[in-house]
């Protein structure tokens, strides 16, 4: 097989070859004219050998560049056409000798959307793992990475109420998180009550702090109060809004004040960074486990990482908003 980019037989790279069925994998090497050669048989590259049906799949990555196919071992003196995954023609395969001298042509990888509380080399360092590019098999997978490590900065974006991230001045509003709303509401349940706290903290800026001055079950009659007419003041650290004009306080009723504002932090700390990585590496040895009941492997098992779990909620407890009810 010749592996080509921009249709041009290219030499050093690597591509991998597994047997799904057994999980063997070796990689191979294109030479100076882009071939390369896998063979099934090898009893060094593939010591538990094939057998008609199994699954067969060759991944290339090469910087900017990918592709893959796979196929199922025919019996003896069969033929099957070979597709990538781009549905182009890579060669056939006939049962009992193998592949054709085809073509695989690389295409353009897609663009892997970006982290917020880490960078894909800091993961990889923390592991000291390498990417599929520099080690086709054993390597990271980058999308994988990236998509899994969106899903825990989301996580831990709800859990602790708040966002982390270097946002260059573009805060947030709280209908950016699940859960969110903006404006946001809040209970005036007691008669006398000042204080509340927004859902999501640090506060940014407060666009409107507003109070309803009429019963509950009337149509609503909204005033706004500010800190500029000393009515209230502001803890952005906090999240704490205090009404300290007393003839303000608002009448007793669901959702009778709403808040509309900006939160978020401008970087994310080295323990926060350090628990997303963490959660990141679990979930992808989670996802590896569960990839291998699937292809129902006998040999597969996984470390006691129980651990985590204090980690995890120790760094959760510090930068969660734990709201309070003033009276």
């Amino acid at each position: 097989m010749t592996v080509r980019i921009s249709d041009t037989a290219t030499p050093n790279l690597n591509l991998t070859c597994t047997n799904e069925a057994t999980a063997q994998s070796t990689t191979k090497t294109t030479v100076s004219d882009g071939k390369v050669l896998f063979n099934l048989g090898s009893t060094v590259d593939f010591s538990k050998g094939w057998n008609v049906g199994d699954k067969v799949s060759v991944v290339a990555i090469y910087t900017s560049f990918e592709q893959k196919f796979s196929f199922t071992i025919p019996a003896v003196g069969s033929t099957i056409n070979i597709k990538d995954n781009s549905g182009s023609n890579v060669g056939s395969f006939i049962g009992g000798s193998g592949m054709s001298n085809g073509f695989l042509d690389l295409v353009a990888s897609p663009s892997i959307p970006s982290l917020r509380y880490y960078t894909s080399q800091e993961f990889l360092d923390y592991f000291n793992l390498k990417t599929k590019e520099d080690d086709a098999e054993n390597g990271i997978e980058l999308l994988q990475l990236t998509r899994i490590g969106q899903q825990v900065e989301q996580e831990i974006d709800s859990m602790t109420n708040t966002k982390f991230d270097s946002n260059s001045g573009s805060f947030y509003s709280p209908s950016d998180v699940e859960g969110g709303e903006s404006p946001e509401y809040h209970d005036v349940r007691f008669s006398s009550q000042y204080s509340y706290y927004t859902k999501f903290i640090p506060i940014n800026s407060v666009t409107t702090f507003e109070k309803n001055n009429n019963g509950e079950g009337q149509t609503p009659d909204w005033e706004t109060l500010t800190e500029t007419d000393n009515q209230i003041t502001i803890d952005n650290a906090t999240g704490r809004i205090k009404i300290i004009d007393g003839a303000e306080i608002p009448e007793v009723g669901a959702r009778h004040v709403r808040i509309t504002y900006t939160f978020g932090r401008s970087s994310a700390p080295q323990d926060v960074k350090e628990l997303a990585i963490m959660m990141t590496g679990r979930r992808m040895v989670q996802a590896a486990f569960i990839k291998s009941r699937i292809l129902k492997l006998d040999d597969t098992t996984t470390g006691d990482i129980s651990e985590f779990t204090n980690f995890k909620n120790k760094i959760v407890k510090k930068y969660r908003n734990h709201t309070l009810i003033a009276v």
